[in-house]
């Protein structure tokens, strides 16, 4: 995924400084799990416009809660451990008056048995546990009139009811989500599946009641609104020969076996994609808690530490490496028709090189099946200027286009790089489109691609193009 700024080293999503009646300041846990739903879509969702959402990349203990009043603790299926130094700053944190918000569903990493978020939340009496809710869900207390939409929610056990003020129950009676006072605060268990999940932010389920729900539990601990609310990063930040590595304690672990594949992967990458990498990109790796992926914002890269098996299996991680490089390698323009279907493709081709070809093969021969599923001839879907085009087309008719280039010149994508890197700069053109990236590609080629293309399907036009072919 390309990201068109660095949001996490930038300020956190707010819009501009809070007023005095904004009082909500919160702080998203993506510590013990990155996803890009909880990397600011939760706080647009349920906390703009009446507050200001940061995020805690670091280690819980070590975050400065000091102007804070809602902290969101949340986490999947990851190996990443809650501290006792962890539950402490949240007890503490409650104590003078902050809320927290415990959002889960039981889910197990790999082999594990436990379920890592039930060790901050069993100590104030609550038990994520693997039993699927039966809808439809109820609201009580202050919930009682509204609709509970979920996706697929678990269960919570509480050994102490009356403890807790029960909000929503499923159609069995168990419970979903729960509030306790703890100190002057108060502490929120719910599942995860009563807000969003959308990347893009566009499945605010239940803001109607969890605005007021965040409004009301945040009101005994006063923040600063004239103090801007800022993110924490990784805390660890290691300096490697190619560069930096962040990350948090929960993921030292993991360091040094993805720097290692990270620099194994570098000198192939250089020369699959022909040119090195654009000035000012790759000068940091951030790793990610999480399996699902990774980013690039250009100067920076994140990756998921757990992505395709690994430690285990290695060639997730190349093709990974190599994906999320690639879009901070075609800079200063990024590709218009084909910019994460190359850089996965790159991804492949690393792969071939690295030993790795019965996996890279694999990998490129699922998402080709996948995509002839939807177009058998590849001519259907306008990757230049077409609307709903499937997945996996978007991401394989590339492959498949560069696939059929390489039968004639194996090194067809360094030979298109190395073209764009000399005609496609800043001082030559203001935007890199769909038609230019063709006459780079035919020019790389030594021969016109366009009549090709439009036989494809994709609408591109040479006379279009601000980059002219020779002819």
């Amino acid at each position: 995924v390309v990201l068109a700024c660095l949001c996490v080293t930038a300020c956190p999503a707010q819009s501009g400084v809070a007023s005095e009646s904004d009082r909500i300041h919160c702080v998203t846990d993506i510590s013990h799990e990155f996803t890009f739903y909880f990397d600011g879509r939760f706080g647009k969702n349920y906390v703009l416009p009446n507050g200001v959402d940061a995020r805690n990349w670091g280690t819980l203990h070590k975050l400065d809660l000091q102007n804070v009043n809602l902290l969101i603790l949340q986490s999947g299926a990851s190996p990443c451990p809650y501290l006792p130094e962890d539950v402490e700053a949240v007890r503490t944190f409650m104590a003078e008056g902050g809320a927290v918000v415990a959002l889960g569903d039981f889910a197990s990493f790999r082999n594990e048995k436990q379920y890592r978020l039930n060790a901050l939340v069993e100590p104030f009496g609550a038990v994520f546990i693997d039993e699927l809710a039966k809808k439809p869900l109820k609201g009580y207390a202050n919930l009682d009139k509204h609709e509970i939409r979920s996706y697929a929610p678990k269960t919570i056990k509480l050994p102490r009811a009356s403890d807790w003020e029960v909000l929503v129950k499923d159609a069995g009676d168990h419970v979903v989500m729960a509030r306790r006072p703890v100190g002057k605060g108060t502490l929120v268990v719910a599942s995860r599946s009563l807000c969003g999940h959308n990347p893009d932010a566009s499945d605010p389920i239940n803001d109607i009641w969890w605005k007021p729900l965040l409004r009301e539990i945040t009101k005994h601990k006063s923040v600063d609104s004239n103090r801007r609310l800022r993110s924490q990063m990784p805390e660890n930040e290691t300096q490697r020969q190619r560069l930096p590595i962040e990350y948090s304690d929960y993921m030292k672990s993991y360091a040094d076996a993805i720097y290692g594949v990270y620099d194994e992967c570098f000198p192939v990458i250089q020369d699959v994609m022909g040119v090195a990498p654009s000035k000012g990109m790759l000068t940091k790796l951030i790793l990610l808690p999480t399996g699902g992926g990774g980013f690039s914002s250009g100067s920076s890269i994140g990756l998921a530490a757990w992505w395709g098996g690994f430690p285990e299996k290695k060639y997730g991680m190349v093709e990974l490496i190599s994906h999320e490089s690639t879009h901070s390698w075609v800079h200063p323009f990024t590709e218009p028709m084909w910019n994460e279907g190359i850089a996965t493709y790159v991804g492949i081709l690393v792969g071939r090189k690295m030993a790795l070809q019965a996996d890279a093969d694999a990998t490129l021969d699922r998402w080709i099946k996948g995509a002839k599923r939807h177009d058998p001839d590849m001519t259907k879907y306008d990757l230049a200027n077409g609307k709903g085009i499937p997945h996996a087309v978007a991401m394989a008719k590339p492959m498949w286009i560069f696939e059929q280039l390489r039968k004639e010149k194996p090194d067809i994508v360094a030979r298109y790089f190395q073209v764009k890197r000399k005609l496609a700069t800043p001082e030559k053109i203001d935007r890199y489109t769909a038609d230019d990236s063709v006459a780079v590609l035919s020019i790389a080629m030594g021969r016109d691609l366009f009549s090709w293309f439009q036989s494809l399907g994709i609408t591109v036009q040479p006379d279009k193009a601000t980059i002219r072919l020779e002819r």
